[in-house]
């Protein structure tokens, strides 16, 4: 189904212009709270003001976190509810707590498929390009979000073909295959095609392309899906890609001209990442770190360590294939050893650096705390989970952890009672958290001798998995030790 935008009055519109030119005089105030307000009520008047509405709140929101804004606390939450029945209110309130807290990939998410709902092409084009952003951030990729994103721009895609916008068709296609792409990359999606969906949609740009430059019906030329891919993959000439490059070079003077400004810096990054590749990445990292040597913003440091940490993952992905095919030997296995070592110590120092910035951030403790749980400083791990455990959003795990760092340690006792109280507080059962918690309790009895509370603990994992780890072989064992009588 194609979009249908809206009809916005001319009225609407000119009242929607006052909202946000008085937002962008109160922003230069630093009073960015009530310049949110102001930009909500111009984006209420007229949703699809990307140019004038979404992109500057995007930017005076990524100022005030850098200086340290609070973000959406849970009464604010609840009240701006993200999944009204009414399209347009709810992506209001799901950009607007993306506002308040703009590295949110869950705001993000609720802002684009909103828009989708509410029949915004020029506003779900802006967000999806917001949301495949922080998708790329988030410590572990997820493959149903990068689908999504791929649906979305396909269907913007089409939109503009049938409108006769093929350059932003074009556009479109390009980045719903990029997001394939970095899925493919990851070693994500086993249980999705993913290069069955690559060939379709770069078959598609094939086409749409052929219409942009003009050269009548690509049809006969494209017979061969594989084909059609490996001619996407070798051509860089291709109009979509070209106004890309104008949009990158264009940005570079903008940072140039006013190297200090957050937005410009933000925008030239974000349209570097977007192609994925390795140079683009590493000039990214570059203007980050000397953007955060020019102006003591710490966000710049921490994204341009987000890059490298999805570079380190990208390589120990493309690794590990061939260690399952057994085609690289003992070889493969030591550079696989190498680069998790890497990775792991490079976390850990980022962790503890960004926590020397926010201490009472209880989000970063809880992720150092599992960089001090991977590396075996169990002792150092303890006291950083038990604070991270006053944050109802990592309670539970937290507590996982602590009880997880008692078993590592040998301390029974105390893993059993933390565990109980981490399973007690868990509501979901048969999920891989609640499987976890209780075979390490189950470990945590069954070393301490308390057999029958073993043998109850693991019966529960079973009826939810009877194949999770050595379970059953455990169960047969303990059952075997037990006298008739037991």
């Amino acid at each position: 189904m194609s979009y249908k935008p809206p009809e916005i009055p001319e009225e609407a519109r000119a009242i929607a212009v006052k909202f946000f030119e008085r937002a962008q005089t109160v922003a230069e105030t630093r009073n960015f709270d009530y310049a949110f307000e102001l930009y909500r009520e111009g984006i209420s008047k007229d949703p699809e003001a990307v140019e004038k509405g979404h992109k500057p709140l995007r930017e005076i929101s990524i100022r005030r976190a850098l200086i340290g804004g609070k973000k959406p606390g849970l009464f604010e939450t609840m009240k701006l509810k993200t999944g009204q029945k009414d399209p347009t209110t709810a992506m209001l309130a799901a950009e607007f707590l993306l506002a308040r807290d703009p590295r949110n990939t869950n705001y993000a998410e609720g802002l684009v498929k909103s828009a989708d709902r509410a029949q915004l092409p020029e506003t779900l084009r802006w967000g999806l390009q917001v949301f495949f952003e922080l998708v790329q951030q988030d410590k572990k990729l997820n493959v149903r979000r990068l689908i999504a994103i791929r649906e979305l721009y396909e269907k913007l895609g089409n939109y503009y073909d049938q409108k006769g916008q093929i350059d932003m068709g074009v556009d479109c296609l390009q980045k719903g295959l990029n997001a394939i792409e970095v899925a493919i990359q990851a070693g994500l999606g086993k249980d999705f095609d993913l290069a069955s969906d690559q060939r379709n949609l770069a078959g598609k740009l094939t086409i749409l392309r052929g219409k942009y430059d003009g050269a009548g019906d690509f049809r006969d030329s494209i017979r061969d899906a594989d084909a059609q891919k490996s001619r996407q993959d070798q051509s860089r000439t291709f109009k979509g890609e070209a106004l890309l490059e104008q949009m990158i070079a264009k940005a570079r003077a903008e940072v140039q001209a006013a190297p200090g400004v957050v937005g410009k810096i933000t925008g030239l990054v974000d349209l570097l990442l977007q192609r994925g590749q390795p140079s683009d990445e590493k000039e990214a990292i570059e203007i980050l770190q000397r953007s955060h040597q020019q102006t003591g913003h710490y966000n710049f440091q921490m994204r341009s360590e987000d890059i490298r940490v999805r570079q380190m993952q990208r390589k120990l992905a493309e690794l590990k294939p061939q260690l399952e095919a057994q085609t690289g030997g003992p070889a493969v296995a030591r550079q696989i050893e190498q680069a998790q070592e890497e990775l792991a110590n490079f976390e850990l120092d980022v962790y503890q650096k960004r926590l020397e910035q926010y201490p009472t951030d209880l989000k970063l403790k809880f992720e150092y705390g599992r960089r001090l749980y991977g590396a075996k400083r169990y002792d150092e791990a303890i006291p950083i989970f038990q604070e991270a455990a006053n944050d109802p959003r990592h309670g539970v795990r937290a507590r996982y952890y602590i009880g997880t760092c008692f078993y590592q340690k040998g301390w029974h006792t105390q893993a059993i009672n933390i565990l109980n109280k981490a399973i007690e507080g868990y509501d979901i059962q048969g999920d891989p958290l609640s499987k976890e918690m209780h075979y390490v309790l189950g470990r945590a009895q069954e070393e301490s001798g308390q057999t029958d509370s073993a043998l109850e603990t693991y019966g529960k994992l079973i009826q939810w998995d009877f194949n999770y780890r050595d379970v059953r072989t455990r169960i047969d064992r303990l059952q075997g030790q037990q006298s008739p009588q037991a």
